[in-house]
């Protein structure tokens, strides 16, 4: 293991919050802050911005399959409307 990723592996910055850094404003306002409720566990945020930061695998090549099939419907329809002018 190279000297950088020794010094990595043991040097790992974990950080822990007992309230949640979703951020509410605009950060160069004065009335800027974070959301300060609770957090889920192991997580910096709490349950309601978890749901969306974070997005399950499954759902997500659900969704990234459907655009696919969504993309190929709209370029044979393009090619078609194409071959019948």
């Amino acid at each position: 293991m190279s000297i950088i990723k020794n010094y990595f592996k043991q040097n790992k910055v974990t950080h822990t919050f007992s309230s949640c850094q979703w951020p509410i404003g605009d950060p160069q306002e004065k009335d800027f802050q974070f959301c300060d409720a609770g957090t889920a566990v192991g997580k910096p945020y709490c349950q309601q911005h978890c749901d969306v930061a974070y997005i399950d695998e499954k759902e997500l090549k659900s969704w990234q399959i459907n655009n696919k099939v969504e993309d190929l419907v709209l370029n044979l329809a393009k090619t078609s409307e194409t071959m019948l002018e």
